[in-house]
């Protein structure tokens, strides 16, 4: 509750914290730095506190509402009564509520907002923060006026929130004995004149705030003499409120009379109760508790409050803390409320004795020991450290021991947790308080967080002292911190490991820790002094953990390297350096070449594995031909190709050597796609590089293997077709043409491959047999009620079926090759269609082709680019072109399978022509 309201407080109203009123000026003085611009307010503030009454509260709130942020001022000085009425009367109003004395409505609006099915009003006397209030809570309905005047209907709740005392102050006790209180703040008038705001049977809630003058017993019983009933008191201490329910008439003149009767009655003895308290405060003196238990009985009457306050000073000595908290609390005065808060830190009730105890800890002494108690017991480890060293007292000398313990071990938690910034930042508090707090503990794991972060001039003085207290791990952290090194692993090869030679040495001679064995065999192997080195290091790689340990190993590897030890022992260092401190895939590549060359093929296949885990992509930039030939050896054809062929995959231009060695490597399983994608690249390779004699050898040796392939029996025939060999390349098509009618019976298939024969040999009557072979396996599947596309009668109206009949539509064709442009222009000019085609064998690759296509492109209906491996190398910036002047593209994917391919693209292309042309694009 308290949380959420200040963060309500904080945003709504700028409220950053508590303030005392002792701090008023000073804040003010921070927030206005002119003194002829505070005078005003410092003026009212001063008659306010001088009881001025309903004026100097008028003029106090309209100066403070001038300030910036001054209503922060105001809620600030009531901001912990303000946190206590937030959580203790939600649950207790009714109906509908009214809030007398709101200021601008930041604890009514809070209060809306935890209850809102009830009705809220908040009457206010100051006009400026009325409107203030209506435009911050406008959930509350604002009346202005003041309590005693205002004329408004009754409510079922009235709140009197530390407002009653205000204009009344003036020169007032902390405390007030019930008849002065009455008299002081003019009770019984004032409740009376208040009491017409509220209904009978309706719930009264008054809260003194934190004001002096505070005498919750003298509200109970003048509330009871007015006729209230219902009466109760709720909270302790500082924090009360007194809740009672309205008579239906007030006794008002009965109150008064009694008040005056009482008044005259009184007499000096009624102070003391007839009780001999100079004995009692006597025999106190004395240390005779006991006697002063005895001199004083248990139960006192209301009033010989002095009597109940020695009481409890003898019980408290006594050690009866629970009898002597009694006691306090009814004895009802500063020093007793002094008391009372040592009484509760004594029974571990922390929480409640801390408010009192912050404000006694001004005076020093057993005050700040026992605040620092309460702030033990509440995990405060820091605040009850500053608190015991700030006391004074030799007693807590075993509180700050138990306080340094507790500190140390979160800092142990912490550095679990890897938090080590939270670790500093302990020590550093501590050192400031005192440099000989820092115990052991705290100095090492200290040493380690400032190492971690590179704080090395603290590291230094934290190593400086552990090392005067001859531990090992100070004359360690000196080393680190000379070289300027979080830790062993951060050393590059060229730090000065000899000037630090004295220190570790020093640390060896106290403790073999993990690091300074290291570093120091570290420092023997650069030295070349390699049997020193290698009982080092082989203590350190036993002895160490984690990183360290396989720091350890690396060298050890590296030492025995160095004497020549067995490869397999060499690289079984290696192998337990990796697992725990992993290596670059790079280094583990080389490490398993290193193997395989010197016979381990076993540890070599592990060291491979370790380099896969790690990620090959590194080794991939550095060595691809020689991982390559690594993972063939181990582990097959296929685990090289899969690294190849994803490395073919990122490179835009592969080189021609890369992609015979694909090749080469997807002969074991050509027939997958992976195979056929890398046979594709290669044959385009082979093209692009004019080495038409390699490509043809290619396709006839996986015809050889695969005489069935339709994919090498097209690629075969658009090869032929190419070089202008008809008659091989008729001889392709016919083979295609059986395998793929008898043996896949796939007709759509064998129709199109018939089309490529047509159009090679339309003299050709021996074509006009297989035209009669598919109708007749077309009726036989129509017999059989299976759907089947229709098939012309003559072998001319096959070529041309489904191609529409262009208009003067205006084509432009990149790639391809010059054998079948200069087969297909004739036909489509034939169609209608008028084409500009730029195919890969006549046209180089240079700027003034690529203006001449550009030019071309402008008046073009259509763009149609042949993207197999016989494409232009001019195709992409010709496509981009062509997106920018809106002319619509098609790229034929794949082999083109010869003419056929082209003229089945061209037919679905054709309604984007049309539609450009259309658009009357010349």
């Amino acid at each position: 509750m308290p949380e959420e309201l200040r963060a309500y407080l904080r945003e709504r109203f700028s409220v950053q914290g508590p303030l005392s009123p002792g701090r008023f000026e000073a804040e003010l003085a921070k927030r206005v730095g002119s003194p002829a611009k505070r005078a005003p307010l410092l003026r009212a503030w001063r008659a306010y506190l001088g009881g001025g009454g309903k004026e100097a509260v008028r003029s106090f709130y309209r100066e403070v509402l001038k300030v910036p942020r001054g209503e922060a001022l105001v809620y600030g000085m009531h901001l912990p009564f303000m946190e206590f009425y937030a959580e203790a009367v939600p649950e207790r109003v009714e109906g509908r509520v009214l809030e007398v004395g709101p200021f601008t409505g930041a604890l009514v609006g809070y209060l809306q907002s935890k209850r809102p099915d009830l009705s809220w009003h908040a009457l206010e006397g100051v006009e400026e923060a009325y409107r203030l209030g209506q435009e911050r809570v406008p959930g509350v309905v604002w009346h202005l006026g003041w309590g005693e005047e205002a004329e408004l209907p009754p409510f079922d709740t009235l709140l009197l929130l530390s407002v009653f005392p205000e204009g009344y102050l003036g020169e007032v006790e902390g405390r007030l004995e019930p008849e002065e209180f009455w008299d002081r703040f003019q009770f019984f008038p004032r409740i009376a004149a208040l009491a017409r705001l509220l209904r009978p049977g309706g719930l009264l809630v008054y809260g003194h705030g934190p004001f002096l003058g505070k005498c919750p017993e003298g509200v109970e019983e003048g509330l009871r003499r007015l006729g209230f009933y219902g009466v109760e008191r709720v909270g302790e201490g500082e924090y009360v409120l007194v809740l009672a329910r309205r008579p239906e008439t007030l006794a008002l003149e009965r109150a008064e009379a009694a008040r005056e009767e009482a008044q005259e009655e009184r007499v000096p003895v009624l102070a003391s109760g007839g009780y001999p308290l100079e004995e009692a405060r006597a025999l106190l003196e004395a240390g005779r508790y006991a006697e002063v238990l005895a001199l004083l009985p248990e139960e006192t009457p209301p009033g010989a409050r002095e009597a109940a306050y020695l009481r409890g000073r003898a019980l408290f000595a006594l050690s009866r803390f629970a009898e002597a908290e009694e006691a306090f609390r009814e004895a009802l005065s500063e020093e007793a409320e002094d008391y009372r808060a040592l009484a509760l830190v004594e029974l571990g009730d922390y929480q409640r004795a801390l408010p009192r105890l912050e404000g006694l800890a001004v005076r020093g002494g057993r005050y700040r020991l026992y605040l620092g108690r309460a702030y033990l017991g509440l995990g405060r480890y820091a605040d009850a450290l500053r608190q015991f060293v700030e006391s004074g007292l030799p007693e807590a000398e075993l509180y700050i021991q138990d306080t340094l313990e507790r500190i140390a071990e979160r800092m142990r938690r912490f550095a679990r947790e890897g938090e080590w910034s939270e670790v500093s930042r302990r020590a550093e508090f501590v050192e400031d308080l005192s440099p000989r707090l820092l115990t052991r503990e705290i100095l090492r794991l200290g040493l380690r967080a400032a190492l971690l972060q590179g704080l090395f001039a603290r590291a230094e003085r934290y190593a400086r002292r552990l090392a005067d207290l001859d531990e090992p791990e100070g004359f360690l952290g000196l080393a680190l911190s000379a070289l300027r090194v979080r830790s062993p692993l951060e050393l590059r090869g060229q730090e000065d490991l000899k000037g630090v030679e004295p220190y570790l040495t020093e640390a060896l001679a106290r403790a073999e820790t993990p690091e300074a064995l290291l570093l120091l065999g570290m420092l023997r192997e650069r030295e070349g002094r390699y049997r020193e080195a290698l009982y080092l290091l082989e203590k350190a790689a036993g002895r160490g953990e984690g990183e360290v340990a396989g720091l350890a190993y690396h060298h050890l590897a590296q030492v025995k390297r160095a004497l020549r030890r067995p490869l397999k022992e060499v690289l079984g260092d290696h192998k337990r350096a990796h697992a725990l401190r992993a290596y670059p895939a790079p280094f583990l590549f080389r490490l398993a070449q290193e193997a395989l060359e010197g016979g381990e093929e076993v540890l070599a296949r592990e060291l491979l594995s370790r380099a896969r885990d790690a990620g090959l992509g590194a080794v991939e930039e550095e060595d691809l031909l020689g991982l390559l030939t690594l993972l063939e050896r181990l582990e097959g054809p296929w685990a090289a190709f899969s690294v190849l062929y994803g490395a073919l995959a990122k490179t835009p231009h592969p080189p021609l050597e890369l992609l015979a060695l694909a090749y080469r490597l997807s002969r074991s399983f050509r027939e997958s796609l992976e195979a056929e994608a890398v046979r594709g690249q290669y044959l385009a390779a082979l093209y692009g590089a004019g080495r038409l004699g390699e490509a043809e050898a290619l396709l006839l040796s996986e015809l050889q293997s695969r005489p069935q392939a339709l994919e090498v029996l097209f690629d075969l025939a658009e090869l032929y077709e190419r070089k202008g060999a008809w008659a091989k390349a008729a001889e392709a098509w016919q083979k295609a043409l059986e395998v793929a009618f008898y043996r896949e019976k796939d007709l759509d298939l064998a129709r199109e491959i018939l089309k490529n024969l047509l159009f090679l040999r339309p003299q050709d009557e021996s074509l006009a047999l297989y035209l009669e072979e598919l109708k007749a396996v077309r009726e036989g599947l129509k017999a059989l009620g299976e759907e089947a596309r229709p098939l012309p009668e003559a072998p001319r109206e096959l070529l041309e079926e489904d191609l529409p009949r262009f208009h003067g539509e205006h084509l432009l064709v990149v790639g391809g090759h010059t054998q079948l442009r200069s087969r297909l222009l004739p036909f489509l000019e034939e169609r209608g269609l008028r084409v500009d085609w730029f195919d890969a064998d006549s046209v180089g690759v240079g700027r003034e082709s690529l203006r001449r296509i550009q030019t071309r492109l402008e008046k073009a209906h259509g763009l149609m680019i042949v993207s197999s491996y016989v494409g232009h190398d001019l195709s992409e910036p010709v496509r981009a072109q062509a997106e920018a002047l809106g002319v619509p593209v098609y790229i034929i994917p794949g082999r083109a399978r010869g003419v056929t391919g082209f003229l089945r693209a061209l037919k679905d292309f054709a309604p984007e022509v049309f539609k450009r042309a259309l658009k009357g694009v010349q």
